[in-house]
């Protein structure tokens, strides 16, 4: 197969640039040891006349998404779906999860205008548009003055609407999914982490837990969302209990790197598979 490999831009990859370049460059060497012939390319020299049997992208732009909702159109294989990452945005995954009966902390839209409901606290305010591309875009506050303060911080941003997601006590375990081919799951170091936000939490107090379950919940938000390499964060209370607090197209896979690879390559040549003899039956 000819297939292109879409690199994710630095200003949406904060923190994370080598990191998701690893994984990116992992995957399309897993996919040269099948045969295939891969090109890397940078998000913004992506045309769209340059015709592929599949691309892989780990793209969050709207111009480059447009132009690979085209291709798909035309009959190329994209992965991820350019609707499901648009799905992956903050607002419209939290939406689709709670559509689905996904376990997730309550959350409600508002304005940077608005202060929240004094029973709400603590909670998190969090960018409602997009993904986490500023340490200030997912901020925890205890009370209503700190949340004055973070809206009017949003605001000056030029960011005029944010969700309020209640505060969920607990362990955080962050997970990483490719399709139907591979799960992984760890505890974080919270010195390693993208903004350090699993420090709110507290020490890991290694709360008793189903991994099955934990899984069963992973793949259930991403089929919701419609993406097939994933990855996310949730909460384990005290009773086992599991809530997804955030679910995102295509991570960097750091803990599992090399697995993730082989089965994202597996997942691009299974796809292809289905779709020839689907192609076949058709005519």
């Amino acid at each position: 197969m000819k297939i292109a490999a879409i690199a994710r831009a630095p200003e949406n990859s904060p923190g994370m640039v080598d990191k998701d370049r690893a994984i990116l460059c992992a995957t399309a060497e897993a996919l040269r040891q099948k045969g295939d012939t891969v090109s890397i390319i940078e998000e913004d020299e992506y045309t769209g006349e340059t015709a592929y049997d599949a691309i892989l992208h780990m793209t969050r732009n709207n111009k480059t998404l447009s132009l690979l909702a085209q291709a798909e159109s035309q009959g190329t294989l994209v992965t991820n779906s350019p609707s499901s990452v648009c799905n992956c945005s903050r607002i419209k995954c939290m939406q689709l999860m709670q559509r689905q009966a996904i376990p997730i902390s309550p959350f409600a839209t508002q304005s940077t205008d608005e202060i929240p409901p004094q029973d709400d606290y603590p909670m998190w305010i969090k960018r409602a548009e997009g993904w986490s591309c500023h340490p200030l875009d997912v901020c925890h506050v205890s009370n209503s003055i700190q949340a004055e303060e973070v809206l009017k911080a949003f605001k000056e941003r030029g960011i005029n609407n944010v969700i309020r997601c209640r505060h969920m006590q607990g362990d955080i375990v962050k997970f990483y999914g490719v399709s139907e081919e591979m799960f992984h799951w760890h505890y974080p170091d919270p010195e390693k982490t993208k903004f350090g936000l699993e420090r709110i939490n507290g020490t890991t107090a290694y709360h008793p837990f189903s991994t099955e379950n934990l899984k069963e919940i992973s793949f259930a938000a991403a089929r919701a969302l419609g993406v097939e390499i994933f990855g996310g964060d949730a909460t384990v209370s005290p009773d086992g209990k599991i809530n997804i607090i955030d679910l995102n197209d295509f991570p960097s896979f750091s803990a599992c790197r090399a697995e993730a690879a082989e089965a994202i390559a597996r997942l691009i040549h299974s796809k292809r598979y289905n779709k020839n003899n689907k192609d076949e039956r058709s005519r």
